[in-house]
């Protein structure tokens, strides 16, 4: 009777767990089946047995595309030259009765493998080509639309040889052209490429930079050996072409003077049409001088050319004075101010002032410079440049003499290219001696009026005063608030606004706008040290005058 109660016991305790189980296991399936619907698309239900299977697979589930890091490149890759390589990476879309895409990668034996589609060979195809063979298998298997893209380009290995800084082996991408790898010491335009399939490609640097021919610059691929030798024999180009920094060029089997004008980026508008070429002879010593028709090689007869030799020397004269630049420019206080063009030596002063509207009311003709900015119409001063070199030097100031000093001291403060011309005389008194001819690049400057007259240094208000008409600096200096006790009032000096010429206050009796009042400090004393020196110093002479004493009592 105990063992039958306790089986009822066991009975009554799982009875609801019993009655539950049908309902948890519809659960169960139910959330199963809403996760496969957020998992998968619903299309996937109607498709193919096949696709669906691959479909399911966790490997092939959809997912974004990984970013990698991109490759330079100069261009995008063009379909139908790019040759498809192991390594390469390639993205396949599939879509219609199902939406996937396949991450793939060239094996090494050059094939590409799409699941559940038998091995493509794609090796040695061009894109396009390879693109279209993959498309086309794809649908032998499914009834679907494909989209093949290169996702990734290979790494491939070439070898650099010959007469470079570091030969060896090295990894690029078919992105990568020839110059990438080369660190030429060697010839820069004779390098061959040697391709696997026997062709033999010409690198040539020089061509592919100054005239940007990317043919002679070619991309690179898997095993390619390339072989700088060393730098052949040379030919000079000198004169009117327009790349004329650079006169040496290696010179290449069978080029003629039409190739290296080229090569030099081509002649100048101002190049004359004869041309001079010195040749050596055998001997290595003896020349040989030809004149050429430059237009005869170049346009007329390009049928015979005339080749080159190693030393060959080509001389392009210019045509003189050839579309010169030939303005001014005037700046401040006229009508309309900016660029003036000129014949240049001829156009004076006057004129150009005349062109530009004349004066406004407030220039101030006092005060108004022509300047000469082109060097060459500048004389030298040696003496200020010796001068120069000697205050550079640690005590070259204390070996100076004191007229060499302030030779230095005022040609320092001038503007050299100032020239000499007073435009009151020239445009208020009608001075024509006054009115010179204008150069190239000439710079009239007509400045406003100035109203004040700056007052600097040990002032109660140092600061800017306005300007009286027959005002001498005492006056200037009481409108500042007279000295201060720091003031050192015997060395006044005053600062010519025209000039910059420093004059003492006392050889000053009426100033001009814009001049500069400059009160310096009195300089400090160290009055113990000068007691003391003078201390010494009196020691010194009782010491010599009782010295004196006794030797004359002796």
């Amino acid at each position: 009777m105990k063992w039958l109660w306790i089986f009822l016991g066991i009975c009554w305790i799982y009875t609801p767990s019993l009655a539950q189980e049908p309902e948890d296991i519809w659960e169960m399936l139910d959330e199963s089946l809403r996760r496969e619907k957020e998992t998968l698309p619903g299309e996937i239900e109607f498709g193919p047995p096949g696709l669906r299977e691959e479909k399911e697979r966790p490997e092939l589930m959809e997912r974004e595309p990984r970013i990698e890091r991109a490759v330079a490149l100069d261009r995008p890759v063009d379909p139908n030259s790019y040759i498809v390589g192991p390594g390469d990476g390639f993205v396949v879309y599939i879509w219609g009765q199902v939406n996937q895409f396949h991450e793939l990668i060239v094996t090494p034996e050059g094939k590409l493998i799409v699941p559940y589609v038998e091995p493509i060979p794609v090796a040695g195809l061009t894109l396009a080509e390879a693109k279209k063979k993959v498309v086309q298998k794809v649908r032998e298997h499914y009834r679907v639309d494909v989209s093949v893209e290169l996702k990734a380009l290979r790494r491939i290995r070439v070898f650099v040889t010959g007469q470079v800084a570091r030969p060896g082996a090295y990894d690029v991408s078919p992105a990568h052209r020839a110059m990438d790898v080369l660190s030429s010491v060697g010839s820069r335009r004779n390098i061959r490429i040697f391709r696997r399939n026997g062709d033999t490609l010409w690198v040539d640097l020089d061509r592919f930079l100054n005239l940007g021919d990317l043919s002679a610059n070619p991309y690179l691929e898997a095993g390619d050996v390339i072989y700088v030798p060393p730098r052949g024999d040379v030919v000079h180009i000198y004169g009117a072409v327009k790349i004329g920094n650079r006169n040496a060029y290696e010179l290449r089997s069978g080029e003629t003077i039409a190739d290296l004008i080229e090569l030099a980026g081509g002649l100048r508008e101002d190049a004359l049409p004869e041309a001079e070429l010195v040749r050596f002879k055998d001997d290595g010593v003896t020349k040989e001088q030809y004149t050429l028709d430059l237009n005869g090689l170049l346009h007329s007869n390009p049928g015979n050319p005339f080749y080159l030799k190693p030393g060959d020397q080509l001389f392009i004269r210019h045509i003189p004075n050839w579309r010169p630049r030939a303005w001014v420019e005037v700046r401040g206080e006229v009508r309309k101010p900016g660029p003036y063009p000129i014949e240049d030596g001829v156009t004076t002063l006057s004129q150009v002032i005349e062109e530009a509207g004349g004066f406004t009311e407030r220039a101030f003709l006092k005060k108004a410079t022509l300047e000469r900015r082109q060097a060459q119409y500048v004389l030298p001063d040696p003496e200020l440049v010796r001068l120069q070199q000697i205050s550079s030097v640690m005590g070259g100031l204390e070996k100076m003499k004191p007229l060499e000093y302030d030779y230095l001291k005022t040609r320092s403060r001038e503007n050299r290219s100032l020239l000499a011309v007073n435009f009151e005389r020239l445009f208020v008194e009608g001075d024509k001696s006054q009115d010179v001819v204008l150069r190239y690049g000439d710079l009239i400057h007509i400045p406003r009026k100035w109203e004040t007259v700056t007052v600097s240094g040990q002032v109660d208000h140092p600061g800017m005063i306005p300007f009286v008409d027959g005002m001498g600096p005492d006056y200037y200096i009481r409108q500042a608030g007279g000295y201060t006790q720091r003031a050192d009032k015997g060395r006044v000096q005053v600062i010519r606004a025209r000039t910059q010429v420093w004059m003492r206050k006392e050889e000053i009796k009426t100033l001009e706008p814009g001049d500069t009042i400059f009160v310096p400090e009195k300089p400090e004393h160290d009055w113990w040290g000068l007691f003391k020196d003078v201390s010494a110093v009196a020691g010194q002479l009782a010491t010599f005058v009782i010295l004196a004493r006794s030797i004359a009592n002796i």
